[in-house]
């Protein structure tokens, strides 16, 4: 039997629980789900590309997650896939502060509602494993185990995933915002070569170029995959993750925001999304809405308060029963090469919401709103992730992908 194990330092705290939201370490379907993640997105291109449509080809994704990875017990044909999978956890016991106490606003924007609080000052609301950076005895050892009849090719697909996973990944809430990053530190196995970490923003930009698969075609994924429209950036860097981690929060809170008496942290408010800002305030006020936000392509839900008029709405996607929700199709991942740590934006442009989708803004009356893919503004990330390259350069910057 093949065996493949890798070994992954924690970069940012980590916010990773049970059900009851109380932090019980790394386990092997936390780190299992995030493989099949990463997956996907490696896969679908070559899938589309044998199929004449998404529904075939999203069926054979289906068919071949299955067959690698499992299926639960109860649905039909339920197994344990391809490979058995340990994780070995040397990650410190998990602190209620993480993150200090009266940390900067930006990591508070990142960690949002319902994981930070700025009352009594900034700290978190929940337990969280803190960062371990640079010692062999902290982090965790993932082990893959293969079955007999696991094909060159499967091993392949799966050392490929969890190559993604150790170069652009993260675990637990806010794992699209930077928090739980990971970075994969060392990976070997019959069959493969030996994988060193990356000590350079060029090592890096080749490790993941090694892994990125081609694509073809221009139609929008219907899944977050790697496509056309996919776009990798190393955006900035510094000795220091959760500084780094820090200035990020506050570039896209300064990008966002409209501001409180015209400033966003002391500054000057950009107020990029004033159209936004007004178009809600009538929402609250009772006023029809007729049109989807622009920043609704950061994802779903976001929530609005009018400090002027105490006015409070929420957007959300609304599918045809039930709440939905819309996660972010930006990922940051905070990734340590050598001394330094880059900030890596992936943005995986897929289809918006399902068809016949609704967005509705919630505040004195619900109001829907029919949304068409033309009404998603792909431009609004673009232009964020433009800001590091016009506003930032003395810092590293440089398009990796797309």
């Amino acid at each position: 039997m093949r065996t493949i194990s890798a070994t992954f330092e924690v970069v940012t705290p980590m916010f990773l629980g049970g059900a009851d939201q109380s932090p019980d370490g790394i386990r092997p379907s936390s780190v299992k789900g995030a493989l099949r993640f990463w997956w996907r997105a490696w896969a679908w291109s070559a899938l589309r590309a044998q199929h004449p449509d998404d529904l075939p080809a999203l069926r054979a994704l289906h068919a071949q997650e299955a067959r690698l990875f499992g299926l639960a017990a109860k649905e039909a044909d339920s197994g344990q896939g391809m490979f058995v999978m340990h994780v070995r956890d040397r990650t410190a016991a998990a602190t209620e502060q993480a993150l200090g106490t009266s940390f900067d606003n930006g990591i508070l924007y990142l960690l949002g509602m319902g994981l930070g609080s700025f009352q009594g000052g900034n700290h978190c609301t929940r337990a969280a494993i803190p960062a371990q950076q640079g010692s062999r005895k902290s982090g965790f050892e993932v082990k893959l185990i293969f079955k007999p009849q696991a094909g060159e090719a499967d091993v392949l697909a799966v050392s490929s995933a969890l190559q993604l996973f150790g170069l652009l990944g993260a675990l637990g809430s806010r794992a699209r915002h930077g928090l739980g990053s990971v970075s994969m530190t060392a990976m070997q196995g019959q069959g493969i070569p030996n994988w060193q970490a990356p000590q350079s923003l060029p090592d890096y930009q080749r490790a993941l170029k090694l892994l990125l698969p081609p694509v073809a075609g221009t139609t929008m994924p219907p899944l977050s995959a790697f496509s056309q429209h996919t776009r990798i950036d190393a955006s900035l860097s510094d000795k220091d993750p959760m500084k780094l981690l820090a200035r990020l929060g506050r570039e896209q809170q300064a990008y966002r925001s409209y501001g409180k008496d015209g400033m966003v942290n002391g500054l000057q408010a950009e107020r990029n999304f004033k159209d936004d800002h007004d178009l809600v305030l009538k929402a609250t006020e009772g006023q029809d809405v007729k049109q989807v936000p622009e920043r609704v392509v950061f994802g779903l839900p976001h929530n609005y308060f009018f400090s002027s008029t105490k006015g409070k709405a929420d957007v959300n996607f609304k599918p045809e029963s039930g709440e939905g929700r819309r996660a972010s199709p930006l990922l940051l991942h905070i990734h340590r090469v050598g001394d330094q740590y880059l900030a890596i934006h992936t943005l995986l442009k897929a289809r918006f919401l399902p068809e016949r989708a609704k967005i509705e803004v919630k505040s004195r009356r619900s109001q829907r709103v029919d949304v068409r893919e033309a009404d998603i503004d792909w431009q609004v990330l673009h232009d964020y992730l433009d800001r590091y390259q016009d506003k930032n350069k003395s810092d590293i910057w440089e398009r990796i992908h797309g």
